[in-house]
């Protein structure tokens, strides 16, 4: 019997999950009315239908993406995967216990049962299948066979994943705001917060006081903070080589950049911008002004001594555009053997034929003309590629 054949079975059980919040707050020190609230909102529902199974959402996007190259094509063609996401996707699929949503996990599971599993969400705080690890689960088996038993076992893989997303100062300080963008992304960081807010307020009780929030912290940057002193940060943080998008939104790339940082530089390691973080990146000097770290004289041919990949894969595609431009000129497609870069080059094409079918219906006509613009195309990409590589390491936004 399939796993998926196993969770259609049913018999999860719906139970108390207090005492697990319990030991949890207890654990880690943050109050156990914080996690019920985050718990009802994030949850969306119950775990289970009447029939005992596990809530589920597959997600052909997600599906497509953990698919093996030699069965997206397919998968595309069946309407079983999507390249992206998109309302269209959920079409046919009904509403929370629909049959049609198992029917379609079933189907996957039958082209193949990991991507399957990956790729839906379960229970009620519709957990991804590919989060098992952080979940503190070895395998994604484990993982929703673990899920389909009881409410107990959902609520302490959600708890586990907060924990081992780094959120434990965060549950203890009662930083909804930082919480919800981790788990939601940046979104409807303040929707989502405001009704944990309301929750909370409603749960409050003689036994439930409302966590007690750091003045300090708050007035921090930190996970889920925006607007432009959080982009000023990323620009500062980019200029010291800690390379992150500068959108103005304080997510887990620019923890992740605050933290090694702060690593780099001897500081308490928590990810917020407080007064030593600031003191520290304000006297920071860029990487490339460094003594002895200038980059100014380093060329392509350089990197490529070093062993750069970027470049090593570039020359090949150089090579191959070099190939492509000589046979289209000499006018002899029909007569070679297509094998090499050569290959690389016919497949190139095979891939843009199968999205551009009206536009490659000239391709088909001028064989030699389009292997010479294919060609000039290729040897453009790959210089444009070196040339992007080499401004990077000039910036230190590579290390090698």
């Amino acid at each position: 019997m399939s796993i998926v054949e196993q969770l259609m079975e049913g018999g999860g059980k719906t139970i108390d999950v207090t005492p697990v919040l319990k030991e949890f707050s207890d654990r880690i020190g943050c109050d156990i009315a914080l996690l019920q609230a985050i718990l009802e909102v994030e949850s969306n529902g119950a775990d289970y239908d009447s029939q005992g199974r596990l809530i589920i959402l597959p997600e052909k996007h997600i599906f497509y993406r953990k698919l093996p190259k030699s069965l997206k094509t397919k998968a595309l063609a069946s309407g079983l995967a999507a390249r992206s996401w998109s309302k269209s996707n959920y079409k046919g699929l009904g509403a929370k216990g629909d049959d049609r949503r198992w029917a379609l996990l079933s189907k996957w599971s039958k082209v193949d049962e990991q991507a399957a599993l990956l790729s839906a969400s379960y229970a009620a705080p519709q957990i991804m299948g590919f989060n098992y690890k952080i979940c503190g689960f070895s395998s994604v088996t484990d993982f929703v066979l673990a899920l389909s038993k009881s409410s107990e076992q959902t609520s302490s893989a959600f708890l586990a994943y907060l924990e081992n997303c780094g959120l434990a100062d965060e549950l203890r300080d009662g930083d909804v705001p930082a919480i919800v963008r981790r788990y939601n992304g940046s979104g409807q960081v303040e929707a989502y917060s405001a009704r944990i807010y309301r929750v909370l307020e409603e749960l409050k009780s003689d036994h439930a006081e409302k966590p007690k929030k750091s003045p300090t912290r708050f007035s921090m940057l930190r996970l889920g903070s925006k607007g432009y002193r959080v982009k000023a940060l990323q620009q500062k943080l980019c200029e010291l080589g800690y390379h992150v998008q500068p959108d103005g939104d304080f997510g887990p790339a620019t923890r992740r950049s605050i933290v090694a940082f702060q690593i780099d530089n001897g500081l308490k390691t928590d990810g917020l911008v407080g007064t030593k973080t600031q003191a520290a990146l304000d006297r920071a000097v860029p990487i490339g002004q460094q003594p002895g770290n200038s980059r100014s004289d380093l060329s392509v041919k350089d990197l490529r001594k070093q062993g750069s990949q970027t470049v090593k894969q570039a020359d090949h595609l150089t090579l191959g555009g070099l190939m492509a431009l000589l046979f289209g000129s000499a006018g002899e497609l029909s007569n070679v053997q297509t094998d090499g870069w050569l290959s690389f080059v016919s497949n190139l094409i095979g891939e843009a034929k199968s999205r551009l079918g009206p536009v490659f219906s000239f391709v088909d006509d001028h064989r030699t003309a389009s292997l010479i613009l294919a060609g000039l195309f290729l040897v453009y990409v790959a210089h444009r590629i070196k040339q992007r590589r080499l401004s990077d390491a000039k910036e230190w936004r590579h290390v090698g």
